[in-house]
């Protein structure tokens, strides 16, 4: 289990990126989260009667778009390469269950005391069944 503070593996994500690079993938990061809400939320009331908070879809947003960016960054590019590249060591990997940041957390990032937020705390767990963790995903049974 980890807890998925999306703020600052963006951040951290960012820093490792080239100077001259990093607002245009915090850029690309975002735009892709919102991309992603937008579509799963689209069709939401025409479809369901007690939808998801909209904080729940952004969190999830953010977790999925740091599974895309691991599962990029270790994919292999060709066939003809039998080692899969490895991931910098500074950048974290979290395990497939996410859990949302607590109040503890919010608590030790800031110096002031953080306003309570009660659609923080109410954020569901979120695992995540992709290859990259489950590495037997990827092949046919």
């Amino acid at each position: 289990m980890s807890v998925y503070e999306p703020d600052v593996v963006r951040k951290l994500l960012s820093a490792l990126e080239p100077k001259n690079s990093q607002k245009k993938f915090e850029a690309s990061w975002n735009s892709a989260v919102k991309k992603r809400v937008e579509s799963w939320t689209g069709h939401a009331t025409a479809r369901m009667t007690n939808p998801r908070p909209q904080r729940q879809y952004e969190w999830e947003a953010e977790v999925v778009e740091y599974i895309n960016y691991i599962s990029d960054k270790t994919r292999t590019r060709s066939t003809k390469t039998l080692a899969r590249p490895c991931l910098d060591s500074k950048v974290p990997i979290l395990s497939p269950r996410f859990l949302p940041p607590s109040y503890l957390h919010a608590r030790k990032r800031n110096q002031s005391e953080p306003a309570i937020n009660p659609e923080i705390l109410y954020l569901k767990a979120l695992c995540a069944i992709h290859p990259f963790y489950y590495p037997e995903l990827a092949k046919c049974p």
